[in-house]
């Protein structure tokens, strides 16, 4: 007789538990006396066999030639349709049809479309050449100040200067102000 390969106890001490607890010792005594959980004590006081239950058969389904056949006339009459659609399609007439198997007999066939991998496009910053970059950064106030202050800076794209100025405020009317000089002060746009 085969154990479970994660098995607590013996065959020997599962009768010993049952023959235990029917002469009337606890089943916190048993969990102690064999180190092991409540409901492994517990279940085999309840089986009348201390043998370990059989473990469910599954069955390898043999896919037929005429399944087979179905899968390659249907995808031939229907080239655009993937497996799980022709699974669907074939299960009123094979109740057992699934995508795995169709897809399995299709790429065994060569039916499978073969897609090109997409080349993703390289991002880049759209660099114009009129393009300014606003970015404002809340820094501490300095030197004993509370509160913050704000850096509002401008970045012409195409040529990477930068106008910063620091400010108490981020309002419009300041940030609007910013630019005005900003523009003033970076390279002309040509």
């Amino acid at each position: 007789m085969k154990l479970h390969a994660n098995a607590a106890l013996t065959v020997a001490q599962r009768k010993q538990v049952k023959s235990l607890f029917e002469n009337g010792v606890s089943v916190p005594e048993l969990i102690a006396r064999f180190n092991v959980h409540e409901t492994t004590v517990r279940r085999w006081i309840k089986r009348d066999s201390p043998v370990d239950l059989p473990s469910p058969e599954r069955t390898k389904r043999v896919v037929t030639g005429e399944y087979e056949q179905a899968i390659i006339k249907y995808r031939r009459a229907n080239p655009s349709h993937g497996a799980i659609r022709i699974a669907l399609a074939l299960q009123s007439n094979f109740a057992f049809a699934n995508r795995g198997t169709v897809a399995i007999i299709l790429k065994r066939e060569g039916l499978t479309k073969k897609t090109k991998p997409r080349l993703k496009p390289k991002w880049q910053i759209p660099v114009g050449r009129h393009r300014l970059q606003c970015d404002v950064q809340e820094l501490p106030a300095i030197k004993g100040s509370t509160g913050f202050e704000y850096k509002i800076s401008f970045i012409h794209l195409r040529t990477r200067w930068k106008h910063s100025e620091i400010h108490l405020d981020c309002q419009t009317e300041t940030v609007a102000a910013v630019y005005q000089r900003a523009l003033d002060s970076l390279p002309p746009f040509l």
